[in-house]
């Protein structure tokens, strides 16, 4: 299965990732140039709160395309949402 969003939210994803991006380096910055342990841990996360933007981001994708699409012609829903299941267990 593909990565199916629309250009828009591509580019969306995109400015979210370099952001995130950008943030990780500032960590390593900071950690190289010895900052406060709080003023680091407060930077992860702000980056842990990007990714879980991120990531909803992506899953929104996935079930307003991949899953409607399935779902809609009955061609992998079945293997989509196990997936989908199996992931969210994960999380825990």
């Amino acid at each position: 299965m593909r990565f199916l969003h629309t250009e828009n939210a591509k580019q969306k994803i995109t400015a979210r990732i370099n952001r995130i991006e950008g943030q990780m380096r500032g960590i390593k910055k900071m950690i190289d140039d010895e900052k406060p342990c709080m003023d680091v841990l407060n930077q992860i996360s702000s980056v842990q709160a990007a990714l879980k933007g991120l990531w909803k981001e992506v899953v929104h994708g996935h079930l307003q395309n991949c899953m409607h699409d399935a779902l809609k012609s009955g061609k992998n829903a079945d293997k989509l949402i196990h997936e989908l299941v199996e992931h969210l267990d994960k999380l825990k």
